[in-house]
């Protein structure tokens, strides 16, 4: 019989913030002067500060990435720094390392430092010339990570069984059911047809949300790459594609990366595949670790009214 305290008992735990705090000062020998929980989801981050500057301290969750699987991300940080991306840069532990260990319930759980960006977040409303600085960094983040090269694995987010697990989920006579598995085969095999003309397999930031910049007087600092990885770097486009604000957006982009006709043709397919990633996120992942509360919050319905509204103009009559 498994014990109590089994690893397998737990789902995720919270570390306190004396815990942190003991973590910094033991690990990376900094004499913390204040440290406050500042998001608890996937990962857990702090803000941490000393006397002379503040960071931000990310526990990653148990089983998500392998300890050098934060290091390739550590390095990739590194790497935009050096190449004058703006953006939280890393910070290495007194023996050169960028990732430590927290035991917890659940089993250990990676560590990594970074500096705290200055600024804040973008505020409403959002406007014009906000998302073509967004499309600019962006393409700026492209062509920087372009040059990137680690030793280290880093697996894509998506593992390629989105589309099922979400079909498993649903009402097998429904018509979600026949929108997710109609739309996401026919996106797959529009993408295996456009990897055969050129379509670019690179790093994407995997989340350049306005929830991952800071604005600041020195214009936009990304932050968070947790979410990236090797994938079709121009899906990094599709979410702010889907605003408003697209074309100035996509003016900002294409200034600094013009966008060749197979990525743009790509599109329309990889919003699919983004959509259904992120209904499997919130049927799938979310309420194993946050409950099913959730579901009733809106994020599922307006994906699939997404996911209909995209698949329709491509004349996938589902």
């Amino acid at each position: 019989m498994d014990s109590p305290n089994d690893a397998r008992d737990w789902v995720r735990s919270v570390p306190s913030v004396a815990a942190v705090s003991r973590l910094v000062e033991t690990e990376y020998r900094f004499a913390v002067t204040e440290a406050v929980l500042v998001r608890s989801f996937n990962n857990d981050v702090y803000r941490v500060d000393t006397a002379v500057r503040s960071y931000a301290l990310k526990v990653y969750g148990a089983g998500r990435w392998t300890l050098d699987e934060v290091r390739w991300e550590q390095q990739l940080a590194r790497h935009l720094t050096n190449s004058g991306f703006p953006i939280a840069a890393d910070v290495p532990l007194p023996n050169g390392d960028t990732v430590a260990i927290l035991s917890a319930p659940e089993g250990e759980r990676p560590v990594a430092m970074a500096d705290w960006v200055p600024g804040e977040k973008p505020q409403p409303p959002w406007t014009d010339n906000l998302y073509w600085d967004v499309g600019k960094s962006l393409a700026q983040f492209h062509v920087a990570a372009d040059h990137f090269r680690s030793s280290r694995p880093r697996h894509t987010v998506r593992t390629g069984h989105e589309v099922r697990e979400v079909s498993d989920v649903l009402d097998i006579d429904s018509s979600r059911r026949r929108l997710v598995e109609g739309a996401g085969a026919e996106a797959q095999r529009q993408l295996t047809r456009l990897a055969d003309q050129g379509l670019h397999w690179g790093t994407r930031h995997g989340d350049p949300s306005l929830d991952n910049i800071h604005v600041s007087d020195s214009g936009l600092h990304f932050y968070d790459l947790d979410l990236a990885g090797p994938g079709w770097q121009v899906e990094d486009l599709t979410p702010a594609l889907s605003t408003g604000f697209a074309d100035a957006f996509l003016a900002g982009y294409t200034a600094v990366r013009p966008l060749p006709p197979v990525e743009l043709e790509a599109l329309p397919w990889l919003r699919i595949m983004n959509i259904i990633e992120n209904l499997h996120f919130h049927l799938v992942g979310k309420p194993a670790f946050q409950g099913t509360a959730s579901l009733a919050e809106g994020w599922v319905e307006a994906g699939f009214e997404s996911l209909a509204a995209t698949a329709r103009p491509l004349g996938l009559d589902i």
